[in-house]
């Protein structure tokens, strides 16, 4: 939703949903972050200990945007915890990629 948070699951849906892994850590400037919001420059290590074998520049490279993965039930939560605290762009960006992820 414009943040990303460290332990967010990563896919490429351009790829048939090809799953990254999940953000381990976020750095920018030198220093640890817990999230990054859009538009920020910062560095991710991402890891996939169920398929460890995902390479940048073999399955994916900078050509494929990745997306948090987005679920039905990650949107109820969303909903539940969180709906104070988003404003009308995230809630738009939610339905877009519930298009994306053919989520209905």
């Amino acid at each position: 939703l414009g943040i990303l948070q460290v332990g967010t699951p990563l896919c490429v849906p351009a790829l048939g949903g090809l799953h990254i892994g999940k953000v381990t850590s976020i750095e920018s400037n030198g220093r640890e972050e817990e999230t990054a919001k859009k538009g920020s420059s910062v560095a991710v290590k991402i890891s996939n200990e169920s398929n460890p074998n995902i390479t940048y520049g073999r399955q994916f490279d900078a050509a494929h945007s990745l997306y948090s993965t987005l679920t039905r039930e990650s949107i109820d939560a969303l909903k539940e915890n969180f709906k104070d605290k988003l404003d009308n762009e995230d809630w738009r960006l939610v339905v877009k990629l519930k298009k994306v992820f053919n989520i209905l």
